[in-house]
């Protein structure tokens, strides 16, 4: 062929042209920290990351060892040490590709950070700081995955939003509200996604136990575990023959009874979301809460708190079913009514599965993709 381009198998030159053009496009990610432990919020930035990479960008990814406003577990010759020992792109529960650098830096100043088209950072504050960068790193992305007022500063807060050079993106549409009456410009909703590659059905929705309950467990209290730990004792008494696992990151909780099996980091989290019919998940805040998501994609019937970081997937009674935050009573009832109706438990699990289909990564990148086509012709 001529020019020295090469053809698709339809024929058509216009991809791979497409695809040089990308190699010249670097992007910096920015995360608060280096992801250590699963969390939802740093699996988004990661899954970015590589579905970027795969589609021809230049990704390097930034964990720094000091941001203003995060409280860190240990202190800064502590994480300066590790930094020394442990490589920036080693995670290991999550497999980067190899095409991506990752390395970490003492603070986001324009001396650490190299120059870039694009440069994304998610948390407030590491947003706030991304805003002081030049504009040879790239032009803003402000990646914005939850209410992020736990620890105060809401001034500060808002003031992320309403960076004049950065653009705002959102992962729910309740987001979408609070973030838009703090800034001048509108922000743009790109829901969270889960990768269906992993999460989907492997063992039937009717030929489960229908007297299997899963659910996640964290230490923190916004996580809300202890009121589904108690809802647990309470359906045990109800249903002697119930089974429950729980998985999390943290340690085995001392107060969770010996007949409840725990897992700490599961590699295999799709095959205990598909070996139980339901899954709990007690949440006082979330973003957009992915759990729930991949359960659903599984095959569970949930059971979740009625919070807007679980709002977009939820139509009560039709996809899932909704209790109120903290209301243990409430929240055995709700479980009883699939235990007990073995019909109602597969209908809203094959209902619940057939919306968050919806969810997908590759419309989630067409989205930031077009908003990076959009900032670079700018």
């Amino acid at each position: 062929m001529g020019g020295g381009y090469k053809q698709d198998g339809s024929g058509n030159q216009k991809s791979y042209i497409k695809a040089e053009l990308k190699k010249n496009v670097r992007i910096n990610i920015i995360l608060p920290f280096k992801p250590n432990n699963p969390s939802g919020g740093m699996s988004v930035m990661l899954q970015y990351a590589n579905r970027l990479s795969r589609r021809g960008y230049r990704v390097h990814i930034y964990c720094p060892l000091k941001i203003p406003y995060i409280s860190y577990r240990l202190p800064f010759f502590l994480r300066f040490l590790y930094s020394k020992i442990e490589p920036a792109r080693r995670i290991g529960w999550f497999s980067l590709d190899r095409d991506i650098e990752a390395s970490y830096i003492n603070t986001i100043t324009d001396k650490e950070i190299k120059d870039a088209e694009i440069i994304i950072a998610t948390w407030w504050s590491a947003a706030l700081e991304m805003g002081k960068l030049s504009s040879q790193k790239g032009e803003k992305i402000n990646l914005i995955q939850g209410f992020e007022d736990w620890e105060g500063n809401k001034e500060l807060l808002y003031k992320s939003y309403n960076m004049k050079d950065a653009t705002n993106i959102v992962v729910a549409s309740y987001l979408k509200e609070i973030v838009d009456k703090h800034s001048e410009k509108p922000s743009i909703l790109i829901t969270n996604s889960i990768d269906t590659d992993v999460f989907h059905i492997t063992n039937a929705i009717e030929e489960r136990n229908p007297q299997s309950v899963c659910m996640i467990y964290s230490d923190q209290q916004i996580k809300g575990s202890a009121y589904g730990i108690e809802a647990l004792k309470v359906l045990k008494e109800k249903y002697p023959k119930m089974q429950a696992e729980v998985f999390g990151v943290c340690r085995r909780p001392k107060n969770l009874p010996e007949w409840i099996t725990y897992h700490q980091k599961p590699e295999d989290l799709y095959k205990i979301y598909n070996r139980n019919a339901v899954f709990v998940s007690n949440s006082l805040t979330e973003g957009m809460s992915l759990t729930p998501m991949e359960a659903m994609a599984c095959g569970c019937a949930c059971v979740v708190t009625g919070i807007e970081g679980h709002s977009e997937y939820s139509v009560d009674g039709e996809t899932l079913l909704l209790y109120n935050v903290g209301d243990v009573g409430q929240l055995v009832e709700k479980v009883s009514q699939l235990l007990n109706n073995d019909e109602k438990r597969v209908r809203i699990a094959r209902k619940g599965n057939e919306f968050i289909q919806q969810f997908s990564w590759d419309k989630a990148v067409n989205k930031l993709e077009d908003i990076i086509n959009r900032l670079l012709k700018n």
